[in-house]
């Protein structure tokens, strides 16, 4: 988009800056790894699915080695050639449920924008703010497909994309530049 500087309104210049500053800055939304290269492991395996094999060679006879505990509540293991975990695209089914709302929320922060209402960067944050908690509501939410019985009583519960919590807390947002 290209604003162009003339006019007539009073506070013409002001607006053009604030609406020239959506050509140069993005909102991003999601998980970053700077520091944490295990959550975005989760997070992959979790919206795109994956399938974990053993490494070759490893100790335990070309297996993956389980843990869970016995009724007696003593550690035991399941010895698995491989875990598969289907696909559950929380991201990008919160993308597609809330999409409409977000270019109304841009529309009407352009029109808010030129009334002198809003500022650039108060739009990318409100969005940002979000779209964080439409994908927060969507992991709680999303029940299929279910957790393996394995994972159920690891677990001890049956959400398939909430344990700790600390995925759905680390969702979040950064405005960069474009």
């Amino acid at each position: 988009m290209t604003v162009r500087t003339e006019g007539h309104h009073p506070d013409f210049m002001k607006m053009a800056k604030e609406l020239d500053k959506l050509n140069h800055w993005e909102v991003a939304v999601g998980f970053f790894g700077e520091n944490d290269a295990k959550l975005l492991t989760i997070v992959r395996a979790n919206e795109y699915g994956a399938t974990i094999k053993p490494k070759p060679g490893n100790k335990f006879g070309g297996y993956l080695m389980v843990s869970y505990k016995d009724e007696n509540g003593k550690q035991r293991f399941y010895k698995l050639k491989e875990v598969v975990i289907p696909p559950r695209p929380f991201i990008k089914n919160a993308w597609e449920a809330n999409k409409g709302k977000y270019k109304q929320m841009v529309f009407d922060g352009l029109k808010d924008i030129c009334n002198g209402d809003m500022t650039a960067m108060k739009l990318l944050n409100k969005l940002g703010v979000t779209c964080v908690k439409d994908i927060q509501e969507e992991a709680v939410k999303l029940k299929n497909p279910p957790n393996a019985p394995l994972t159920v009583e690891n677990k001890g519960s049956s959400n398939p994309l909430v344990d700790t919590g600390e995925m759905i807390r680390k969702v979040t947002y950064k405005i960069i530049p474009d």
